[in-house]
């Protein structure tokens, strides 16, 4: 394929959400992002119809993963326009084996470990914001959460688009070897610390009592005390989810609210 053919996919891929269905999800998406390619392989449009009938079926699968069944679709396609290959069959079987477990896959990391961290490092930025320079700055957190969200994202789908072009079905064993769950863990880790990091800036920020009442029996919880909670929950929090970290970061900082600390 030329360069405007490859721009043209690669930004179409962008719209595979664009219109969703109950019966059949991201299927027009799916075809959206095709057509430039099924246009240049089938000049003629009986044809055309034909193989675009063919893709019209379900198709679902994690937007920022579904490059690689592109790429293997249109590789299949080319056989099958070319005359090397007659298994019309082929690409809906790529489209069935690969779209659940990629899925999986890019579920995981982006939505559940990648967005959730990003987020913890903007509201990070704007405590420090608010310390170092009275508010003056706080636009730099937001810019900050979609830089880092969006830069890693697009570069991995334009990465993950052309690398299955060169592998094909080879992308099938990559895929399977992907180490995006090592990877997870050391974001974990990041999205950790700027946690720790976010309690420690805001403490500072706007302080606490060195002793709080709590309760009918008065009892007093020293400062002491309440790093040695925070630093116990970032470490409980080490161990889970960073979904289910970020509504804990919440819960906590209701309940110390509620308590005056």
């Amino acid at each position: 394929m030329n360069n405007s053919i490859n721009a043209k996919l690669f930004i179409r891929t962008f719209f595979v959400q664009s219109l969703w269905n109950f019966e059949r999800l991201q299927n027009i998406g799916f075809l959206y992002v095709l057509y430039p390619v099924l246009k240049k392989l089938y000049p003629d449009k009986n044809k055309r119809k034909e193989v675009l009938l063919r893709h019209i079926g379900f198709f679902n699968t994690n937007p920022y993963m579904a490059n690689i069944v592109f790429a293997m679709i249109i590789n299949a396609e080319r056989e099958i326009a070319s005359g090397r290959s007659k298994n019309t069959k082929k690409p809906e079987i790529l489209k069935s084996v690969i779209s659940g477990p990629i899925a999986a896959i890019g579920d995981s990391f982006f939505w559940g470990t990648w967005r959730p961290v990003t987020s913890f490092v903007a509201i990070l930025l704007s405590i420090l914001a608010i310390n170092m320079f009275d508010a003056d700055y706080l636009w730099v957190a937001p810019i900050a959460f979609i830089f880092l969200y969006n830069v890693v994202h697009i570069l991995f789908r334009y990465w993950i688009l052309f690398i299955s072009f060169r592998l094909n079905e080879q992308m099938i064993k990559l895929v399977a070897k992907f180490e995006l769950t090592y990877i997870g863990d050391i974001v974990r880790l990041i999205g950790l610390a700027a946690i720790v990091a976010t309690l420690y800036f805001y403490f500072d920020l706007f302080g606490f009592n060195p002793a709080v009442n709590i309760g009918v029996y008065d009892y007093s919880i020293p400062e002491i005390g309440i790093f040695g909670i925070i630093l116990l929950f970032s470490f409980l929090f080490g161990k889970m989810r960073p979904v289910i970290m970020f509504y804990c970061a919440i819960l906590f900082s209701f309940v110390i609210g509620y308590l005056g600390l």
